[in-house]
């Protein structure tokens, strides 16, 4: 598996008796903060949520022509039972996942919340939405506003692709760090809008995160992210004609 943009590639590998995710990376600085080199490894430390372990790990510089000095990482990870809910970041058929799949997902979120909260905001959250919101919907935040704000840990790249199932896991946690609360929901939220029983279903499962005003932060957070790659042909294109009425519910709640 290689992502879009051939920064990654992943395969299954064997390890002595034992098959393995083998994931290999190279530096882009244009991937950093949001992106942390220790990501997947520092990870190891979140209990209590179903994910992949990295089991060891490598790193070497580039020697050939082609990305001449880069580093690049190998990881050797414990492979997640199942496959991933979609191809895609975002959901274009109902994965038609069980129940006791959404239980697992809630409670998941919730252990990874409760982690120990990053006392940094690499991404600078807020001045990322106030910029967005400028952006896109051509309003001026006040970025004091949001001083109340519930910060916790969150995986911070929760999409489709980045879900296994029908066994719950959830995958590549090189973004994890602090988050408005409901960040995560939000994010998986936004990637099922084409199927709406599914959006519905986000909804209702972390209804007690995302209806609060911090809640509603992170849903916006969301919506300007995507919007920012709309034209870039990822798939955040098929969101858009869903992801501007939903900035503008948002901002009149604010």
């Amino acid at each position: 598996m290689n992502t879009y943009d051939m920064r990654s590639a992943g395969t299954v590998a064997s390890d002595g008796d034992a098959d393995v995710w083998l994931r290999v990376v190279v530096e882009d600085l244009d991937y950093q903060p949001a992106c942390r080199w220790e990501g997947n490894v520092e990870a190891n430390a979140i209990t209590g949520v179903p994910k992949p372990r990295v089991l060891r790990w490598k790193d070497w510089e580039n020697h050939e022509d082609y990305l001449k000095g880069r580093r690049v990482r190998a990881e050797v990870m414990t492979l997640a039972p199942g496959r991933s809910v979609s191809p895609d970041a975002v959901l274009f058929t109902d994965p038609e996942l069980p129940d006791t799949w959404w239980s697992d997902l809630r409670n998941g979120l919730a252990a990874l919340a409760a982690h120990p909260v990053p006392q940094d905001d690499p991404v600078d959250s807020i001045g990322f939405v106030a910029r967005g919101v400028a952006q896109h919907f051509d309003r001026q935040l006040d970025p004091e506003q949001f001083g109340d704000l519930v910060w916790v840990t969150s995986h911070a790249d929760l999409h489709w692709g980045n879900l296994v199932g029908p066994e719950l896991s959830i995958l590549d946690w090189e973004s994890w760090r602090r988050a408005p609360a409901g960040y995560d929901a939000a994010t998986l939220y936004c990637n099922s809008l084409l199927i709406p029983n599914i959006a519905e279903r986000v909804q209702h499962t972390f209804a007690d995160v995302l209806d609060t005003p911090t809640g509603h932060f992170a849903l916006l957070f969301a919506v300007v992210r995507y919007l920012a790659h709309i034209g870039s042909g990822s798939d955040a294109d098929a969101l858009e004609p869903s992801l501007r009425p939903l900035g503008e519910s948002l901002l009149s709640k604010l």
